[in-house]
């Protein structure tokens, strides 16, 4: 006992040098070639891009005590912010950004540094080189103390922006090739239509309202009831044809829903006697997850009015709820349905539903009290 005391004494300070620290995990570039593979190959980007950021933050922090941000991708709302799960945005980070960039003109600047107003917080933001048909994306780091130089904050963000860019990059050039894929394959589409089958219906819808009109003028009663039948099924087919033309052809560009859904209400109203109102209180601009998802649902509840409400009139509100989330409310007087009186043959509701869930919308098919039908699409706000 008497020797392992002084052995314990002698060794004990070596041992506490000797402890290791706790070493946090280190981005490398092997690792940063990897990010690069999984943003251009997502299939669900935002999902990816959350998981890259848990990855990064753990770099960042290790190196420079900051989190990271990116603010505008892969949306083209400015005020899109991702960050990773351990990361908490300070309040107003992107609103300041924005402020950044258009109160104080520096619309060119490519890299901002700045305090956050009524905070400790600091912040470099430098923007991510994409296309200019691309929307702008920014990589913000937030210190909670003094900002260090810009060349030590470069040294070690620099290949991550780069890593982020070349990522973001491939991923916006295989959405785009994926995109006129998909419009060929629907421009071919419409033009099978057309050629074929609108043809055949139209010409069917002539013949059968001339067979309507010779059985009413040879007093052939059962005939005439027969063909005028024959006549009204052959126009419904014609218009829906055509109805399945247009929505093929349909192209619409981010931020050009509200003039998509105006121009759609001046074409119905142009097909019926059915005096339409626009009641818009949103602006001239609107943003949603996938606008052409959202048109179509408009366009589907708009040919449902005019096919079967029997209604004299039809309005279209746009409203911003307190939420932020943006309300389609669209109703009518006439007759009235709802989602369980459908016919188990009519896929139309169903279709705007899972349109809806693709662009995590609620739609919602009600009575009206004054009778009626009102259809409601409650779109997410996107800063959220």
């Amino acid at each position: 006992m008497a020797v392992s005391i002084p052995l314990w004494m002698h060794n004990f300070p070596r041992l506490l040098r000797a402890q290791p620290e706790k070493q946090k995990e280190v981005v490398c570039a092997p690792a940063l070639t990897q990010l690069v593979v999984d943003l251009a190959c997502s299939n669900d980007i935002r999902q990816s891009l959350e998981h890259v950021l848990n990855r990064l933050q753990s770099y960042v922090s290790f190196h420079l005590n900051a989190d990271i941000f990116l603010i505008g991708a892969p949306s083209s709302y400015r005020d899109q912010l991702l960050h990773a799960s351990t990361a908490t945005p300070p309040i107003g980070i992107a609103g300041q950004l924005r402020y950044q960039l258009t109160e104080h003109g520096v619309h060119d600047a490519n890299e901002l540094r700045y305090k956050l107003p009524g905070s400790a917080f600091s912040v470099h933001a430098l923007q991510l080189p994409f296309d200019k048909n691309q929307p702008a994306c920014w990589m913000v780091l937030c210190f909670n103390e003094r900002l260090p130089d810009s060349d030590q904050i470069n040294r070690i963000s620099a290949p991550v922006a780069e890593a982020l860019t070349a990522g973001l990059s491939g991923w916006y050039r295989q959405q785009s090739r994926i995109n006129a894929a998909i419009s060929s394959e629907k421009a071919a589409h419409a033009a099978e239509l057309h050629d074929s089958i609108a043809q055949i219906l139209g010409y069917m819808r002539i013949k059968a309202s001339r067979l309507t009109d010779q059985c009413k003028r040879k007093a052939e009663p059962e005939l005439a009831e027969i063909s005028q039948d024959l006549c009204h099924q052959a126009q419904s087919a014609y218009r829906q044809t055509r109805e399945m033309i247009a929505c093929s052809r349909l192209s619409i560009e981010q931020g050009q829903l509200v003039s998509a859904i105006s121009q759609a209400i001046s074409e119905f109203e142009q097909r019926s006697a059915i005096v339409f109102e626009m009641d818009n209180r949103v602006g001239g601009q609107l943003l949603t997850e996938d606008d052409s998802q959202t048109i179509f649902i408009v366009r589907e509840a708009l040919n449902n009015i005019v096919r079967h409400s029997h209604a004299s009139h039809a309005r279209v509100q746009l409203l911003r709820q307190k939420d932020s989330s943006i309300r389609i409310r669209i109703e009518d007087n006439g007759k009235g349905i709802s989602a369980d009186e459908a016919r188990p043959d009519s896929f139309g509701m169903k279709i705007m539903q899972e349109r809806a869930e693709k662009i995590h919308a609620n739609l919602f098919i009600l009575p009206r009290k004054q009778g009626g039908t009102r259809i409601e699409l409650v779109i997410p706000d996107l800063s959220a």
